[in-house]
């Protein structure tokens, strides 16, 4: 009794150890984007996919012309196409209700993550089709809007 005891938790610990050894380790793919036009520059744009996170990082904006001021609101945001849709994945929205003086746009186009942000194909469709695209209104009224197609480079 006592030497099947043994045999039996040889094996076990044996079992273990075998498992341990052949675990695969933690996969992490990194991606960088960018991209510019006639109007705007998107630089420092991250996507970082390990096993147990997905981040999204947007990087910063800057303008190559005049930047628009005294903005009263704007939306900024990311997006893929899939299946011929437009998907989002990070958008953000800044106001200035009440104030007679308009804001700044950030340069920081902020981040995102999750364990789950991206469905597992949609990696590839974010490589060959991300865009950005800013919009908003000005304190006087008038409208802007720009629209960009980015580069995203598998970096590790």
């Amino acid at each position: 009794m006592k030497k099947r005891f043994v045999a039996i938790a040889l094996i076990i610990i044996l079992l273990f150890i075998i498992t341990s050894c052949t675990k695969p380790e933690n996969q992490t793919e990194v991606y960088s984007f960018s991209g510019e036009n006639e109007n705007i520059v998107i630089n420092n744009g991250l996507i970082i996919v390990t096993d147990d996170l997905e981040k999204f990082i947007g990087g910063d904006i800057s303008f190559k012309g005049e930047e628009p001021s005294n903005v009263k609101d704007y939306f900024d945001r990311f997006y893929f196409y899939k299946d011929g849709n437009e998907e989002t994945i990070m958008n953000n929205a800044t106001t200035s209700q009440g104030i007679t003086k308009g804001l700044n746009i950030s340069s920081d186009l902020g981040s995102i993550s999750s364990k789950d942000l991206f469905f597992a194909n949609d990696l590839e469709l974010i490589v060959g089709s991300l865009k950005f695209s800013i919009s908003g209104n000005l304190i006087d009224g008038e409208d802007f809007e720009y629209d960009l197609s980015l580069i995203v480079k598998k970096v590790y």
